[in-house]
């Protein structure tokens, strides 16, 4: 794939009335600033990461702030099967991880509408696109309210029947500036999660958080029990699915800044989310951080990716609450960031 910039990318702002942006990109549908007025302060707080150089968009390797499909998350072999036919997908690992080589990250999408709060985009993937069957159409809308609450919304059908997984790989960081997350405090509702194996890919065992380092049904330093557990040391720091109870009607988490003047709320009606510590981020090639241009350390964001079950095509036990999108039956379900600034 050429690199992201060497085809003029078009940037679209949305503006509330209370002076917050978020700036899309058409390349990955990517969100590629979300900045928040906090009070007291004159300048709005870049609360996700971002790269100094804009040619870099296109080399992370981080899936920095972009749309994933078909399939976020990881499908064990690289392989499925639906309808008693084999489907092998394009993958340069093992697993193939957030929708195969050329996944939603890299390509272009079409803008069908804008305006001053939200922006429409939209691709298109053929039939057998990295593997997956039925030729499949995604449509993701962003939405900026005046709560200060960013609506995304995806929309998608296939004329066959195919394993779908859409979200958006945000790294937040609320403190504002290049710096560690584990100081940030969380609330994450959720009282199981998936165990995996040393390749990151569920077992189909489901563990109680509590009484382990897993627990975040009473809010907590992201890093008071960091590296504490098994399961966590296998992946360098959290990026587990945990598994959710809910509609979206409430945040199944809350997360604040290490000063405590800025709180994200997040609501989905997806049944998991991967939080995820950012652990990877200083691997390979520097990603110099866009603020003070000195490269990301490892745990410098964290992501919260409401998905359906990591692996879920293989995980036929959980089929209830992973459909597969066919024909009569589209995916459509939401993500809601919402920033409040607190005195």
């Amino acid at each position: 794939m050429n690199n992201v910039y060497s085809h003029d990318p078009i940037l679209h702002t949305l503006r509330n009335a209370n002076g917050m942006t978020v700036t899309v990109m058409d390349w990955g549908a990517t969100i590629t600033s979300i900045k928040v007025p906090v009070t007291g302060e004159k300048v709005k707080r870049e609360v996700l990461l971002g790269v100094k150089d804009e040619n870099d968009w296109g080399t992370q390797g981080c899936y920095f702030n972009a749309t994933i499909g078909r399939f976020a998350n990881r499908i064990r072999g690289s392989q499925f099967v639906v309808n008693n036919k084999k489907y092998v997908l394009a993958s340069n690992a093992e697993h193939c991880l957030h929708g195969g080589i050329n996944g939603f990250d890299k390509r272009r999408f079409i803008i069908i509408d804008k305006s001053d709060s939200s922006i429409t985009l939209t691709i298109h993937s053929v039939d057998g696109d990295q593997g997956f069957p039925g030729n499949f159409d995604l449509v993701v809308n962003y939405k900026l309210e005046n709560d200060n609450s960013l609506l995304v919304q995806y929309y998608a059908t296939c004329d066959a029947t195919c394993p779908a997984c859409i979200t958006n790989h945000a790294y937040f960081n609320l403190n504002g500036f290049n710096s560690s997350i584990l100081n940030h405090s969380l609330y994450l509702k959720s009282k199981e999660y998936l165990e995996l194996d040393d390749g990151s890919v569920p077992t189909g065992n489901i563990i109680p958080v509590e009484n382990t380092a897993f627990d975040f049904n009473k809010e907590k330093k992201i890093g008071l029990d960091f590296l504490n557990d098994v399961q966590m040391i296998k992946a360098r720091g959290y990026d587990h699915p945990y598994l959710l109870d809910g509609n979206g009607s409430e945040p199944f988490a809350i997360a604040k800044s290490e000063d405590n003047k800025l709180m994200m709320e997040v609501y989905t009606d997806y049944p998991c989310v991967q939080f995820y510590t950012g652990n990877y981020i200083h691997e390979g090639a520097d990603i110099i951080a866009r603020d003070d241009g000195v490269a990301y350390e490892n745990q410098s964001g964290f992501c919260l990716e409401p998905e359906f079950y990591p692996d879920s095509p293989n995980l036929t036990q959980f089929e209830d609450v992973n459909p597969l999108v066919k024909p009569d039956l589209p995916l459509n379900k939401f993500i809601k960031y919402k920033f409040l600034s607190l005195n």
